[in-house]
C-alpha cells in the first residue's frame, strides 16, 4: 500500500495491483491497512455513495441502503449507507469490490445534513463533508480530497 500526497488537499492511496490468483480487498491484511487508513483520514461515521442503474446490489441489504439523488459515476441513480465502525467499513470494501461507482464521504457536521444534501442540488454535499474519496481501478485506487473552507 503506497499513499501519496500529490496536492495539500489531495492524497492518492494505491493498494498493490491484483493479479490472476490475488486480490488486494481479498487479502486480510491488506483490506485491514486501507479500511484502518480511510478510517482515520477524517470525521466518523463515513457515508459510502454508490451509484446504481437499478436496485441496490443485494450485499448492501445489511447496511440499510438509502436511495439519495446524487449518482457517482454516472449511474442513474444512487443508494448511501452509514459505516459507522471501521469494521463495517473493512465488510463494505470487501464485499462489493470492485467499486466502481463508490464514493466515500466524511461528513462535517452530522451525517443527517450529509443526506439532506445528498438529496439536494447537483454539488451540495460537498459543503457537509470534509473530505471524499473516489474509488478507482477496480478497488485498487483511492482519490481522497480534503475539503477546505
Amino acid at each position: 500500500m503506497q499513499v501519496s500526497q500529490v496536492a495539500y488537499d489531495r492524497f492518492v492511496l494505491e493498494l498493490p495491483p491484483a493479479d490472476a490468483t490475488w486480490r488486494p480487498l481479498a487479502d486480510p491484511e491488506c483490506l485491514a491497512e486501507t479500511a484502518a487508513w480511510l478510517w482515520d483520514f477524517g470525521p466518523k461515521p463515513l457515508i459510502a455513495v454508490i451509484g446504481v442503474d437499478k436496485a441496490a446490489p443485494s450485499w448492501l441489504t445489511a447496511y440499510q441502503p438509502r436511495g439519495v439523488r446524487f449518482a457517482p459515476g454516472g449511474a442513474s441513480a444512487g443508494v448511501a449507507v452509514v459505516l459507522a465502525k471501521r469494521s463495517d467499513l473493512e465488510r463494505f470494501l470487501s464485499e462489493g469490490a470492485p467499486h466502481e461507482r463508490t464514493v466515500l464521504l466524511w461528513p462535517r457536521a452530522s451525517e443527517l445534513k450529509t443526506f439532506e444534501a445528498l438529496n439536494g442540488g447537483a454539488n451540495a454535499w460537498l459543503k457537509t463533508v470534509d473530505g471524499h474519496a473516489t474509488i478507482e481501478r477496480g478497488g485498487e485506487v483511492y482519490e481522497v480530497h480534503s475539503v477546505v473552507g
